[in-house]
């Protein structure tokens, strides 16, 4: 049976107010083709089911590779983490009190919405494995129940009803773009304002990727990722913005492209990896302006709620040192949404959030981002990125720089190909990229690992 979080937590006390991020190991982009884009399926409904299955009810061949576990699942293998709380149950508690405190804080004039983001094992997870993983549905339920005027964004319904289609990549920890549309349009839903169809969307091509799971297992398990990499694909939004951007403490550096490709790191080729502020100026006129406070799951959303807000503000949860209340309060912000996974809100950094909420900001917070015509900004470059520097020695140590969600950076030493391999890699393609994808490997070789 797997672990339950009791939801009678919520019931058997009053809401208090007491107190109790983006790197990855990415392959360089290779473009395969162009695509089509895929058809919306999701209906109007709290029941809406796109391309679904019931993934948790296979029995599929398993092995652990690190600390991960590859499932292969509609003949690929995937790579999932096995959530499991990160402490003790006062972490949910502490989390509702602070979204509620701001809630209360910005008063009722200020929308407050809540989007836990569970992480793929609560959908990809085979049975025989569930004993290991703690259960995110009520994990999730049981911190809604305790939310006081903030609105629930209860997107593992909608994200469960799409989990056939490429909403979590295989070899990364993070949503894939097609998810976070989908958790924008559950978004976009209950606050009442317009959001357009993903055919109204250019797609890129696809590009071959392998996010940062593919850092954290061994040889075994990345020259499975290898043989079929994730599908790599950003949506251009239907409309034209402008993207400033901001340090820490919320002072204007720049106005730049929102997605500049990388040929190192795909994933963060969205607003320079994610670490900075932002504010998307757009040509919506309803006078809604949108806070968003996320952590490297809520990555993607911003571009995709460009036709639904005026204005859209973002922070991240662990760079942001500017007071959020004064944020709210001084930009006129009339929607506050914290986009955030359940690692991180049963995890160390859940207490950030009253961080967040007390600092003091240095200085008097002020947007001095010039404004201009939003039409003369082209926010996608799609020509890869060029390093001049000289590459590292393959002879050299190589290192893999990850920013897990609970913002815990380790250094991982990157896999090396299998030992009788070793004479058919390219000295000049392994790299700190890992763009060497071993077809030589003998594709049996992991049957030792199955169970």
């Amino acid at each position: 049976m797997r672990k339950i979080i009791a939801i009678a937590l919520a019931m058997s006390m009053l809401v208090t107010f007491a107190g109790c991020n983006d790197n990855s190991n990415n392959q360089q982009p290779k473009v395969v083709e162009t695509i089509d884009v895929p058809k919306n399926d999701q209906a109007e409904s709290d029941d809406d089911v796109g391309e679904h299955k019931d993934y948790d009810k296979e029995n599929t061949k398993c092995y652990y590779s690190g600390s991960l576990l590859f499932a292969k699942q509609d003949g690929k293998y995937r790579s999932m983490e096995l959530f499991t709380m990160d402490i003790g149950e006062g972490c949910l508690e502490f989390y509702a009190n602070e979204i509620n405190k701001i809630k209360e804080e910005a008063g009722n004039k200020v929308n407050v919405y809540s989007m836990i983001i569970p992480s793929a094992c609560e959908f990809y997870c085979p049975p025989k494995y569930q004993t290991e993983i703690d259960d995110q549905t009520d994990i999730i339920q049981s911190t809604y129940d305790m939310l006081v005027g903030v609105t629930p964004i209860k997107v593992l319904e909608t994200l469960k009803n799409h989990n056939a289609e490429n909403i979590y990549y295989r070899s990364d920890s993070r949503l894939a773009p097609l998810g976070a549309y989908y958790a924008g349009k559950a978004f976009a839903k209950a606050a009442g304002v317009d959001y357009p169809d993903i055919s109204e969307y250019t797609p890129s091509a696809k590009m071959e990727y392998i996010g940062d799971l593919g850092g954290m297992c061994d040889e075994t398990g990345y020259a499975d990722l290898s043989k079929t990499p994730d599908e790599f694909i950003y949506y251009k939004p239907p409309v034209n913005f402008k993207t400033n951007y901001y340090d820490e403490e919320f002072k204007f550096l720049t106005t730049d492209k929102y997605y500049q490709e990388n040929k190192d790191s795909l994933y963060d080729g969205y607003y320079k990896g994610g670490f900075y502020c932002l504010r998307l100026d757009t040509p919506v006129e309803n006078d809604r302006k949108l806070l968003i406070v996320k952590d490297s799951l809520g990555t993607l959303l911003p571009s995709f709620m460009t036709s639904s807000f005026s204005q859209i503000y973002v922070v991240s949860l662990k760079y942001l040192t500017a007071n959020l209340t004064e944020i709210i309060t001084e930009f006129g912000v009339t929607d506050v949404l914290y986009m955030l996974s359940t690692y991180t809100i049963t995890g160390q950094s859940v207490y950030t959030l009253e961080t967040l909420r007390t600092q003091a900001t240095n200085g008097t917070l002020k947007d001095d981002a010039p404004e201009t015509d939003i039409t003369v900004y082209d926010n996608y470059d799609d020509t890869n990125d060029t390093d001049d520097t000289d590459e590292t020695s393959p002879n050299e140590p190589q290192y893999v720089y990850d920013i897990g969600l609970n913002n815990q950076i380790s250094v991982i030493d990157p896999p090396s190909p299998p030992e009788e391999e070793q004479s058919q890699v390219p000295t000049d393609d392994y790299t700190e990229n890992y763009t060497e994808d071993y077809e030589n490997y003998n594709e049996d070789a992991n049957d030792d690992y199955l169970e």
